[in-house]
């Protein structure tokens, strides 16, 4: 039992920290890549020539290896089938859990551990600016 109170004091202690914060990001996108690389029967080669990159950074990503821009981000996500959504939270709210097969369906997502979600979405691209702004019911 004091080993297993000892690692979960150590876990909360790295969750202090922005570098646990950074790594679990990059995992988190590279899991998210590697599931929908593999659903659209992709190789880490397809990927590279899509982004005109090497295979060896590619793979490097994969392993949650490399420190990304968002520019490259957005374009890993765009060549394995999907698209990047960044989002931030607050850091005393429960984390959300989002469905992403409800977002392909067209269906709303649907948070979990909060009363309610607000989505505001802002972009600017070429002198044009979109916004919106969507509050969600748990």
């Amino acid at each position: 039992m004091k080993m297993i109170d000892s690692i979960k004091k150590l876990l909360e202690s790295a969750k202090l920290t922005d570098s646990y914060w950074v790594e679990k990001a990059k995992l988190d996108f590279s899991i998210a890549l590697e599931n929908l690389r593999r659903s659209n029967n992709l190789s880490y080669k397809d990927v590279a020539t899509k982004i005109g990159t090497s295979q060896p950074y590619v793979t490097k990503v994969f392993r949650g290896d490399a420190n990304l821009t968002i520019e490259t981000m957005v374009k890993l996500a765009r060549a394995t089938g999907g698209r990047l959504e960044l989002h931030i939270a607050d850091a005393s709210a429960p984390p959300a859990a989002w469905d992403i097969r409800d977002l392909h369906r067209g269906h709303k997502p649907r948070p979990t551990g909060a009363s309610e979600t607000v989505i505001n979405v802002e972009f600017a691209a070429n002198g044009r600016h979109w916004a919106a702004h969507e509050k969600l019911a748990a």
